[in-house]
């Protein structure tokens, strides 16, 4: 089995031209195992660490970020918005893993995240790297 060397740079995530949104976060931080990108209701990436071995179908993946994904997103956000100024993400806990859904431009960034690993803490990496609300 080949592996991929994928280089850590945890202070600096700026994007090449031709580089996806989901290189930069696996360079950021090695521990997320799935990065997905929805943008107005469009699935623009969705790829699984080459570090991590995914544990489900890409079709069960597929309609979490076009249907499950955007509405615990909206739900959330509509509760926030209310009177606990606005939503910053969202863990969801699954059985083998973490599911972190952050607002990201018009649409949402989905991260996955080993069980062992802290997903508040990687929310946080990731939001200041990105300049998201934190």
């Amino acid at each position: 089995m080949e592996r991929t060397f994928i280089p850590v740079n945890p202070t600096n995530i700026s994007q090449a031209p031709e580089e996806r949104l989901s290189e930069r976060l696996f360079r950021l931080e090695p521990k997320i195992r799935y990065v997905a990108l929805n943008q107005k209701g469009q699935i623009q990436e969705m790829r699984q660490s080459p570090l991590h071995p995914s544990t489900n179908p890409p079709e069960s993946d597929r309609i979490e970020e076009l249907i499950v994904n955007p509405i615990v997103l909206e739900i959330a956000a509509r509760r926030g918005n209310i009177d606990m100024d606005g939503i910053r993400y969202v863990v969801i806990r699954y059985g083998t893993q973490y599911q972190l859904l952050l607002p990201y431009q018009d649409g949402h960034l989905s991260l996955g995240v080993n069980m062992e690993d802290d997903p508040i803490k990687i929310a946080r990496k990731v939001t200041a790297a990105l300049d998201l609300r934190a």
